[in-house]
């Protein structure tokens, strides 16, 4: 399977306009895998309405991408609030696809911004991440990167994370949130990808999962 990783589009729908033109040239590609911070940072007065504003940036993302007709995937990110339908099987953690079980979602957050239940600290992250099933096989799609692989002095990225690909060896992890770290590292045995958007760039990773190969996109 031939993937498209990136993340971090944070509601900019010109955007995701370049991204979907782009995979309409490339047939190729048959996954799209979204790593949070999805929707945009509104002005709001009450928690609700920043919740409602994300809701119709989700809503709208997801109608731009339904005309590709691709199979899709995305997991929420430190910036997104929004209450998913329950019924959306692009929803990682809601995914019941057979063909798709070896993605394995990280949501967690070592820091707090909104006080949602996602977030907490290191303690709560290597608590969360002991009940997930992760193996050699395992394709994890995270928001947070590993501590010391493609994160940075300022927003840090997990030590719990960075033992769990230790520990487990999964055979890709994905992830975004560092904007100014996006590439690509092996840490241990397993193909580390930062696919961050930035504020000017629009960009990711296609890569192929059977055999490791990948390509760089700047759109």
């Amino acid at each position: 399977m031939k993937v498209f990783v990136t993340s971090d589009i944070h509601g900019r729908f010109d955007v995701l306009g370049k991204i979907v033109d782009f995979i309409k040239e490339r047939e190729d590609i048959e996954l799209i895998i979204l790593c949070g911070d999805i929707t945009g940072d509104h002005l709001y007065r009450y928690f609700y309405e920043l919740e409602d504003q994300q809701y119709e940036d989700y809503k709208k993302l997801k109608e731009m991408l339904r005309k590709l007709n691709r199979k899709v995937l995305f997991i929420q990110g430190n910036h997104d609030v929004f209450n998913v339908d329950k019924e959306d099987n692009d929803y990682l953690p809601n995914c019941k696809d057979e063909d798709l079980k070896n993605f394995v979602p990280i949501e967690y957050l070592n820091f707090s911004m909104y006080g949602t239940k996602r977030e907490g600290n290191e303690e709560d992250m290597a608590q969360r991440l002991s009940k997930i099933e992760i193996d050699e096989n395992s394709i994890i799609v995270s928001h947070l990167p590993p501590y010391k692989c493609l994160d940075s002095n300022i927003y840090k990225g997990s030590e719990a994370i960075r033992k769990i690909v230790k520990d487990k060896k999964p055979a890709y992890f994905f992830c975004g949130h560092v904007h100014a770290e996006f590439g690509v590292k092996k840490l241990y045995n397993t193909y580390v990808f930062n696919a961050a958007c930035d504020e000017t760039t629009t960009r990711g990773w296609i890569v192929e999962l059977e055999n490791g190969k990948y390509e760089k996109v700047i759109l």
